[in-house]
């Protein structure tokens, strides 16, 4: 009877075993660079076993120092794309991921990180599109999460792609959600950090820089980064998804202190078409998580690299993508 357990457990060990080499070989990358007027684009694409795929999608990260695996300098290793990647791969379809400009690997002129803005992300994530229909696929969809899923509805709005997906995507213009984040996190411990920080973002979103930046708000609110913001600012989700004519899926976590669900609701109400999905426990890095408090989510599905997508986003976006 030992002998048998024994030959038991090692034949489920050989499955799991070949099941796993199976896994780890679904996908083929490689390494790819999109040339622009300021440098290259480096990127990672994932070509399923047999390179049969007609569809292609193109992660957009979110926002802040994230690079295209998701994890970011900032000490998050989340890894929440690259983990996408490899479903969708092992789904049948193509995957580009890319680092932004002046992110990763995609090196940036250090004079001009001061005149970036949103729209050259946005010009970008284009360049990605087309080197993807050059590469000869019939189908295109920009998956964006977070700040990039206001880029890919851009992206969807103004050229020819198949779909749009917008994971943990913001409703509102980007001063309301900085101004919702802040005061989730100032308004108990400093009232009048949190005045400074409205009087600021209402200037920005007036179109004019901001001068006496608080020490605690630099890393936010800097000179350099400034332009940018402004020019974030003059885009709303809700307009933006409007003009999208092609098929849109909206996710959203219910255990998401990022980007609240009610971002979600909004965007879907103006786009009744769209395809709404809740996770309930899904986290704004795509991980489910039984808790809402943001310090234990810092410690916890924010910084594991482990822990496995949050259950139904990878099978809501491959239904999505089959059925286009």
């Amino acid at each position: 009877q030992d002998d048998m357990k024994t030959t038991s457990v090692r034949l489920l060990c050989c499955l799991i075993a070949a099941f796993l080499m199976r896994s780890t070989a679904a996908a083929a990358e490689s390494d790819i660079r999109i040339a622009r007027e300021w440098g290259e684009l480096h990127g990672t694409l994932a070509v399923p076993e047999g390179g049969s795929a007609t569809t292609a999608v193109v992660i957009i990260a979110g926002s802040g120092p994230t690079d295209r695996n998701g994890n970011s300098s900032l000490g998050l290793q989340p890894r929440s794309y690259a983990m996408l990647s490899d479903a969708l791969c092992r789904a049948g379809f193509a995957v580009l991921r890319y680092d932004k400009r002046a992110i990763g690997r995609s090196a940036y002129p250090p004079e001009r990180i001061a005149d970036l803005t949103f729209d050259d992300y946005i010009d970008d994530a284009v360049a990605c599109v087309e080197f993807l229909r050059s590469e000869g696929y019939e189908r295109i969809v920009p998956v964006g999460h977070s700040e990039g899923a206001l880029i890919a509805g851009c992206v969807a709005a103004r050229c020819d792609v198949d779909g749009a997906v917008l994971l943990s995507g913001a409703g509102y213009r980007l001063d309301i959600i900085l101004n919702r984040q802040l005061a989730s996190q100032l308004m108990e411990v400093d009232m009048g950090l949190m005045v400074r920080a409205t009087a600021i973002l209402n200037r920005l979103a007036s179109g004019r820089m901001a001068d006496d930046i608080p020490p605690e708000l630099q890393l936010l609110f800097g000179r350099h980064i400034q332009p940018f913001l402004i020019s974030c600012m003059r885009y709303d989700p809700v307009e933006t998804i409007r003009g999208i004519e092609t098929p849109i899926l909206i996710v959203t976590g219910g255990a998401d202190i990022q980007i609240t669900p009610d971002n979600a609701h909004r965007l879907h109400e103006a786009a009744p078409e769209s395809r709404l999905v809740v996770l309930d426990a899904m986290s704004h890095v795509l991980k489910d998580c039984a808790s809402t408090d943001r310090m234990e989510q810092l410690s916890t599905v924010y910084a594991d690299s482990t822990l496995p997508l949050s259950a139904g986003l990878a099978d809501a976006v491959i239904e999505f993508l089959t059925t286009i």
